[in-house]
């Protein structure tokens, strides 16, 4: 869950994000340097990734969500534009 101070994505949440989308359980931020398409997350698994982080923090980033980025690379991006969002608030 994320904070309201903090506003954006810990570890944690992002894994249960990842799991609830089909990443499999046993996978843990280890695997994350490996892109969505070798972690076997289809298309829809990223576009529902970023409707849920989209839901959250309301930042978008589903164009960004391709099966040659890894999850890291989303939760850096997804924390530096809530940082930038909430900056603005």
């Amino acid at each position: 869950m994320t904070t309201s101070a903090s506003r954006t994505l810990t570890d944690t949440d992002f894994a249960a994000l990842l799991h609830g989308v089909g990443l499999d359980r046993r996978r843990g931020p280890e695997s994350w340097s490996t892109t969505f398409a070798d972690l076997d997350l289809d298309s829809l698994a990223r576009v529902e990734l970023a409707s849920r982080i989209k839901g959250r923090l309301g930042v978008e980033v589903e164009d960004r969500v391709t099966a040659d980025s890894t999850p890291a690379e989303v939760l850096d991006l997804v924390n530096d534009l809530a940082g930038a969002r909430a900056g603005l608030a």
